[in-house]
Order: structure tokens, then C-alpha cells, then sequence
């Protein structure tokens, strides 16, 4: 048996809510671990990514990951560093030529903002961000300009895989509609999986939210990677979600007009080209 489809981005888009709700559905087994990162774990390898992953590079340890029980239910999994990749949509199709894509895209200078929130919650990242829009080209921020900056270039990383599975086997979604109505937005994708809805999916719960805490000293021993790992080894998922909820809350953090104007420069003609390409109105993410 083999996965039928995949969730392959963008980064902070809704992928890990689409990943939990798909994986409630009746018909719908997703993999164990959201982003097994298996059809790029030579160049997640190779880049030595500072996000210390662990992608699963075997075979038969990535259909470990399945619990494959019949023909009749789909198997599918979430890695966001497939959509960046050049090669892994000719290796998805390489194991599965007839996969289902699913793609869901943000507007490039939100995603890119949240990103780099992320990134320096969880302490993978100190310099500011127009710092490493003005410095691209230094050793030190080359990795962190991929990671906020070129994923957000849509354009060539969506057309590679309507090019190598064809536009009817690509479902390509906004994470503003996701926002706007989860549930709509996950019943499309269900159609476009042949699938009926499922009345029994909890569209409730948050996931993945960019979430921080009023007391510094907690946010600082958050962004410390080794404590973040002792408590998940020490306290179990139920008491790790209640902590999470007394002392983290939702907060968006807003950028400077300057800033928000020079990200809008980086990605204005890429947008035009997707816009056209997809035939889709993208005037939300002009400025």
C-alpha cells in the first residue's frame, strides 16, 4: 500500500490544522508524526537545517509511520519542506504517480512575519528581521532568507507540481479561507479527495498558534531548545496542554509600514504571476 496524498505547504499556513482535521475523518489515516520530511530529507540533511529535525530517510521506516488497513481508506501526510524543494514533487511522483497534491498558500509577507515570530519564540533566530533582508548575502542569515523570504516565492514551487501531476491532481487552497471558515475550507479539500464530509471532525481547538506568554522569564526558558524537550519528555501531552493554556496566550505581532512595504516589494511580481497562472483574485495580499 502507499500514501494517496500529500500536504506539501507552505510554512505557516494551516497545514497542521488541515493535518488534524483530515486525520479525524472516518476514511482518512494520516501519518504518525505531521512532517516526516521523507522526499526531502536529502537536502534537509544536506542544508543542516537549525531546526535540529530528524526527517525519516527509509523506506519501510516511513510506511511504519501508516497504520495501512485497507483499500478503501486514504493515507496521507503534511512535511512543509516539499513545496520548497526542486526535486521532491518528480520523487513523490516517482513512488506514487497518481498522489493527490495539496498546497495551501498565505499571503508571502504575513507567512514570512509569522515565520520569524516562530522562529524566535521557539530561539532559533536573534537578529531582527530587516536586519536579515538588508544582510542576505552573510553566511549567518543565508538559512534564515530561505526560510522567510525565497518560501515565499509561490509561483515556481506551486507550477512544478502542476507540471509533474497536472493541474486536476493539485488542490491549491488560501489559508484566508481557512480563517474565514475551516469547516467549508477542509469540505473542499475533502471533495477534491472524493471523500464525503464528516460530521464528527472537532473544528474547535486551535493548532499551531503563534502563542506567547505575558512573563518574559517564560518565554525566554520557552526559547531555551533543551528545556522544551525535557518537558515534553517529563509531563504527558494532557498535562503539557494545560500548561500550555494557563500560561501562553494568541498574540500577533504587528510590523512597521516600512517594513511591511519592503517585503511587498520582494514578492510583488511573483504574486502577479501566480495570481495568473492559478486564475485567482490575490488583491488581499497587495499592498
Amino acid at each position: 500500500m502507499q500514501v494517496n496524498f500529500f500536504i506539501v505547504g507552505a510554512p505557516k499556513s494551516g497545514t497542521t490544522s488541515l493535518y488534524n482535521y483530515l486525520n479525524q475523518h472516518h476514511s482518512i489515516s494520516m501519518s504518525s508524526i505531521k512532517e516526516p520530511n521523507y522526499f526531502s530529507s536529502s537536502e534537509i540533511i544536506e542544508q543542516k537545517l537549525y531546526y535540529k529535525t530528524k526527517p525519516v530517510s527509509d523506506l519501510k521506516k516511513y510506511h511504519e509511520l501508516f497504520n495501512f488497513k485497507n483499500d478503501s481508506c486514504l493515507y496521507g501526510e503534511a512535511s512543509v519542506s516539499y513545496l520548497y524543494y526542486s526535486d521532491v514533487a518528480s520523487k513523490i511522483c516517482s513512488y506514487n504517480e497518481k498522489a493527490k497534491i495539496i498546497v495551501i498558500l498565505r499571503d508571502p509577507v504575513e507567512r514570512a512575519v509569522s515565520h520569524y515570530n516562530m522562529d524566535k519564540r521557539l530561539g532559533f533566530v536573534k537578529e531582527n528581521l530587516s536586519s536579515i533582508l538588508d544582510n542576505a548575502s552573510l553566511k549567518n542569515h543565508i538559512l534564515y532568507y530561505q526560510q522567510y523570504i525565497q518560501l515565499g516565492f509561490y509561483y515556481s514551487q506551486v507550477k512544478k507540481y502542476i507540471d509533474v501531476f497536472g493541474k486536476e491532481n493539485v488542490c491549491v487552497m488560501l489559508y484566508d479561507d481557512l480563517k474565514k471558515d475551516n469547516v467549508k475550507f477542509t469540505n473542499e479539500i475533502l471533495d477534491f479527495l472524493q471523500l464525503d464530509a464528516d460530521t464528527n471532525i472537532d473544528y474547535e481547538t486551535p493548532y499551531n498558534s503563534n502563542k506567547v506568554s505575558e512573563n518574559k522569564l517564560i518565554n525566554y526558558l520557552y526559547s531555551i531548545y533543551f528545556i522544551r524537550r525535557l518537558a515534553v519528555s517529563m509531563f504527558p501531552n494532557s498535562t503539557l496542554k494545560k500548561i500550555n493554556k494557563s500560561l501562553f496566550s494568541i498574540k500577533e505581532t504587528n510590523i512597521s509600514h516600512e517594513l511591511e512595504m519592503k517585503l511587498f516589494e520582494l514578492f510583488k511580481d511573483d504574486i502577479l504571476l501566480l495570481e495568473q497562472m492559478l486564475n485567482i483574485d490575490l488583491n488581499s495580499w497587495k499592498r
